[in-house]
């Protein structure tokens, strides 16, 4: 049938007419009336306040609207992201130039070794898996809208094909500009033309700072509850490294983090309360650890790391954390000496700045 045909016919425009002086008085006066009208129906039913209680509240409502926060895009948090390689270690800062032609430092370097697996830092596509320069490179697109670059690295995704955080989306490549294995992230926002931004505040981790002892506190803060002695240890019957994923349960304020399923409603709650009062959750550099990444840390740290299928990491009741918690003396790591027991998480004796192996971003749940 043409949808042309049959159409009814069109009725002619009514002729203007001019409106009178008289007609637009009239309106004016039913608009103020109407107005009169609206007002006095709203106080009816609006129960009176105090002048300064009015003020209050209408300041309140002011606050309220003011503070909302922005709508979220869909997207992880920039600066809780999984870490590309587990336990990542900065061997080199970013140092970009003053001027974009000059030499500089355009990213970090972090310490990993070849044939590691290399994990996505959350949800994203593939941009790019090739060779750029002679190096390996692995470009992904996250959905927060930033560009990273990884190398030396390989991927066997497809260009475009998505990915979720935590996931393995290529292994480290051999070679690389470090004298020791590295691996080099870069990072800049899509929008931008390549204007490198520092890849460490993604993950929410800067270098740790050990401080000297002259600079030690005379005393430590106490905690509430606080206690040195190490909370992992076996459960359920798990070997260490070799929990399955349905004995765990993943972080709600760190998506890709595993633990076990009480240290992990334990710890969202913790990280809440860190958030109200620092901004933003608490960033979690490293979870569970199964058997194999224990055995890529031994190869890459030596003697510093644990012997694998004893790491404490291996019992998913283990967290290493960023966010400044990661530097002895910092206001957000003497929040969590004061307040984590209260949440179950304590900061072993060992880890302490005084203790054998100082860590100030290791923390351990307490069965």
């Amino acid at each position: 049938m043409n949808r042309f045909a049959q159409q009814p016919p069109r009725r002619p425009p009514r002729p203007h007419r001019r409106r009178r002086p008289d007609d637009e008085a009239g309106q004016a006066r039913s608009l103020v009336l109407a107005t009169l009208l609206t007002a006095a129906l709203v106080l009816t039913l609006t129960p009176p306040a105090s002048g300064a209680h009015a003020a209050a509240e209408e300041a309140s409502q002011a606050v309220q609207v003011s503070s909302a926060p922005p709508a979220k895009s869909g997207g992880s948090v920039a600066s809780n992201w999984v870490t590309p390689v587990p336990a990542m270690e900065i061997i080199k800062a970013f140092d970009p130039p003053d001027e974009p032609w000059l030499k500089g430092h355009r990213g970090i370097d972090v310490l990993a070794v070849e044939d590691e697996p290399l994990r996505a830092p959350t949800t994203g596509s593939i941009r790019f898996a090739g060779t750029v320069a002679g190096s390996a490179t692995v470009s992904v697109r996250t959905d927060s809208g930033h560009v990273l670059t990884f190398q030396p690295a390989t991927s066997p995704m497809e260009k475009g094909e998505r990915f979720s955080a935590g996931e393995q989306i290529g292994t480290v490549g051999p070679g690389g500009h470090c004298e020791r294995s590295c691996l080099h992230i870069g990072a800049w926002p899509a929008s931008t033309d390549q204007r490198y931004t520092d890849p460490g505040k993604l993950f929410g981790q800067e270098q740790s700072v050990l401080l000297p002892l002259s600079r030690k506190p005379a005393e430590e803060p106490a905690g509430g509850g606080d206690s040195s002695t190490s909370g992992a240890g076996a459960w359920g019957g798990h070997s260490n490294g070799r929990i399955p994923a349905s004995a765990m349960c993943e972080l709600a304020t760190a998506p890709g983090r595993m633990l076990r399923c009480d240290a992990q409603a334990a710890f969202d709650r913790l990280s809440r309360a860190f958030e109200a009062r620092f901004g933003s959750p608490i960033s979690v550099t490293d979870a569970y650890r199964d058997y194999a990444t224990q055995v890529i840390l031994k190869r890459r740290k030596g003697r510093m790391a644990a012997t694998p299928g004893t790491s404490n990491h291996g019992w998913a009741l283990a967290v290493d954390l960023g966010s400044g918690i990661n530097s002895f003396g910092s206001a957000q790591h003497r929040w969590m000496r004061a307040h984590a027991p209260k949440f179950g998480w304590i900061h072993p004796g060992w880890a302490r700045q005084s203790g054998s192996l100082p860590e100030p971003w290791h923390w351990e749940f307490r069965k």
